[in-house]
């Protein structure tokens, strides 16, 4: 049976939650969540949660969401283990550091791969499984066919997203909040830049008469879907939430659940659910509403445009916990003839308890089954609920007193029982660890470029690069094709250069076959390695049997040495950092990883990757299907209120990648870098001309080789320093 997975942002919310229907509740703790600025629940607060999901056989998953810095695992390890001894279900993850962390010090804890690990695609879930994890939660941007075909031959559950708000960039590969004000959306602390208005603009000019919520994408509403996805196989539905309150919480849960219920019944009954639920839709918190992604109709009207803040019809007011298991109980004597009371539920969970009282016969009021019910009865705010009660002999007298006594015995008895023999699912198995070409940490400094033309390749390779990374995601947006890659290998190799191909960030079900099409060009041609921009890439290239390194890109985010040994444990023979880490962590994964660590240095970073094109839907004709390839035409930006401009290119697979405002520059501080045991900088130059590519590598070269005679300057207000030396939130 698939799951209704409801969120919870404090206790309360739990309960409502489970009084409303759901199967599975998923919140976070004081620390290492999402949703740092949610009310969150305290240890103990999680401790009660469990036991009262587990009494009504609801699951409970705990979102241990975020990237970790290495000063943090010490922490994360004594939570960890606490989460496994409340009996939870499972943790949400998103960094391999806090998986491998929990098979190590709380092997029982069962691992769901989260959204934040962007997997889009049936490689993406192999990955997650081969590396212990039980459930995988697919990224928000997939059609409901992609998720089908998914579902189609996925060995571990797959959980999408059905409700609620949703993020413009695929999730855990958003910058944006980070670069601009120092709050990761990775750690939590999102300050929603994407909610304020833009104006699009061509080639300098506004094209648009005013700004407008272009990042600001409509709420999701799946519910036309349930259906479908049901059929498909989607074991769990998950309603995103975790910062609204009550009213919401409940009002979404029952239209889900009255949909889900709904499936198995006659076409009558699912379109009676379906009205009734639509209702009840309209009344919670909302942005409008869309479900463009499933139809694979990504437009205009995917966007709020003109109402981000969204709306609330109902009082957002706490509700109590009502929903109660029914118990049935029969009073007699034990063989010492003590009072006896037997308790059961409808599920066969049977308590017994003692009362040190013998019952002899009464002289004036005798305990009627009536009377005894009565007491027995009086559960107040326990789970359970007295449907029935029998009594071995009416003619006893029994003080209240001594039944108050059998009822606290019995309440507790039969909770203990009921959660001892609670099914907590089964942990996932241990990667084993691979065998792979090892790759030696270079003497000196290397310089790696990546860039995405041939022309820039022979810039790079004539000007002294070391290693130059070719293909993936294209800023020309165009796709590589054969002769491409033979003549990037060619112009790199002829310099004595090594060649490497990049991935995409994003890999896509319906993308597959031509991500790994390239792969296959790629190793014809001759490449020296493979970048893993995606964890997809791993399972693409095991199928390809090649036996080339591959190093772990940064969009893998990658923040800290247990991180890096993770992803070495796979065989990666290199490690590219988060963009996100200072440098002082890493340093640290210089120190402790085997592999060489790796930094973007140079360019513009990309803030946020979007499956919605703002250019398609402001400069084209509104809608991404048909679109006449107005990207082709002029150079796009994206303002904002301070005036800052954001570059916006479009990729071969018709993705926005919006830039940074400004170009990463730490040529000034390349002694820093050194110090700090890195061995290879990087600089990031697709879509820049072969002239510029040409400048930055003989920068970076004469600072290797120690010719650089020139002051440069620290003060550089142009330019950015990233977050090499300020850290996130």
């Amino acid at each position: 049976m698939a799951e209704l997975l409801a969120p919870a942002g404090s206790l309360e919310n739990v309960l409502t939650a489970i009084d409303a229907g759901a199967d599975a509740v998923y919140f976070g703790g004081k620390a290492f969540n999402a949703r740092k600025f949610a009310h969150n629940l305290s240890d103990e607060e999680i401790g009660k949660a469990v036991r009262t999901a587990h009494l009504f056989g609801v699951k409970v998953y705990v979102t241990v969401n975020i990237l970790m810095a290495d000063a943090e695992l010490k922490d994360l390890t004594a939570y960890l283990q606490t989460l496994d001894a409340f009996g939870v279900d499972g943790i949400i993850v998103q960094d391999l550091a806090v998986a491998a962390l929990a098979r190590k010090v709380a092997p029982n804890l069962p691992l769901h791969g989260s959204t934040q690990m962007t997997v889009a695609d049936l490689d993406g879930v192999r990955f997650l499984e081969e590396n212990g994890f039980t459930q995988a939660v697919l990224s928000r941007e997939l059609s409901a066919d992609e998720i089908k075909a998914i579902c189609a031959q996925s060995s571990i559950p797959i959980e999408v997203f059905i409700h609620g708000a949703s993020c413009m960039a695929y999730s855990g590969q958003c910058l944006m909040s980070s670069f601009l004000g120092g709050r990761s959306g990775n750690r939590g602390a999102c300050a929603q830049p994407c909610r304020q208005p833009y104006t699009l603009l061509c080639d300098g000019k506004p094209v648009m008469k005013h700004e407008a919520y272009v990042l600001s994408l409509k709420d999701l509403r799946a519910l036309d879907y349930i259906d479908d996805l049901l059929d498909a196989g989607v074991t769990s539905f998950k309603i995103e939430g975790r910062m609204k309150g009550d009213t919401y919480v409940r009002t979404v849960v029952q239209a889900y659940r009255k949909v889900i219920d709904a499936h198995y019944q006659s076409p009558q009954g699912r379109k009676k659910a379906h009205a009734e639920a639509a209702a009840l839709l309209e009344e919670a918190f909302n942005r409008t509403y869309q479900d463009d992604f499933l139809a694979g109709r990504v437009s205009r009207s995917t966007l709020t445009e003109h109402n981000p803040s969204g709306r609330q019809k109902a009082d957002d007011i706490a509700g109590g916990l009502s929903r109660k298991l029914t118990v049935y109980g029969h009073v007699d004597t034990a063989e010492d003839g003590k009072l006896r009371l037997t308790a059961w539920d409808e599920n066969g969970h049977t308590a017994v308890v003692t009362a040190d009282f013998v019952p002899e016969a009464a002289r004036q009021r005798p305990a009627t089954a009536e009377y005894i019910k009565g007491q027995l009865g009086r559960l107040g705010d326990t789970p359970f609920t007295l449907a029935d009660v029998t009594v071995w002999d009416e003619t006893k007298m029994i003080p209240a007193s001594v039944l108050n006594g059998l009822r606290r015995q019995a309440v507790e008895a039969l909770t203990e029982t009921i959660l001892a023999e609670y099914p907590r699912p089964a942990a996932g198995q241990a990667p084993e660890a691979a065998v792979c070409k090892v790759e030696q940490k270079p003497e000196k400094v290397q310089i790696v470029v990546r860039c995405d033309s041939v022309d820039g390749v022979a810039a790079a390779a004539d000007n002294g690069a070391d290693v130059i990374i070719f293909g993936g995601e294209s800023y020309h947006h165009h796709p590589f094709g054969t002769q491409s890659w033979q003549a990037a290998v060619r112009a790199a190799h002829e310099q004595g250069v090594q060649l490497w191909a990049g991935t995409p960030r994003i890999v896509r079900e319906n993308q597959r076959h031509a991500v790994q099409s390239e792969l296959e060009r790629a190793v014809a041609a001759g490449i020296d390695g493979v970048y893993a921009g995606a964890m997809a890439i791993f399972a693409m290239l095991r199928d390809l049997n090649s036996d080339l390194p591959v190093r772990a890109d940064w969009s893998l985010n990658i923040f800290n040495s247990k991180a890096a040994a993770a992803y070495a444990a796979l065989g990666c023979t290199g490690i590219t950092a988060s963009v996100e880490a200072m440098l002082r962590q890493m340093r640290e994964m210089a120190r402790s990883c085997s592999c060489p660590i790796e930094a973007v240095v140079q360019g513009r970073v990309e803030m946020m990757v979007t499956e919605s094109c703002v250019i398609s839907s402001f400069a084209g004709k509104g809608r991404k299907n048909g679109c006449p390839g107005v990207c082709n035409h002029g150079a796009y930006e994206l303002r904002d209120r301070r005036d800052e401009t954001f570059p916006v290119v479009t990729d071969q697979y018709c993705r926005n990648h919006i830039l940074n405002s400004r170009d990463l520059d730490l040529a000034p501080y390349y002694k820093d870098l050194v110090r700090a045991g890195l061995a290879a900088i990087r600089i990031e130059g697709r879509g820049r001309s072969p002239q510029w590519l040409k400048e930055q590598v003989r920068r970076y070269r004469r600072l290797c080789d120690g010719t650089e005679t020139m002051l440069l300057g620290k003060e550089d207000q142009t330019v950015t320093r990233g977050h090499f030396f300020h850290g996130i939130l």
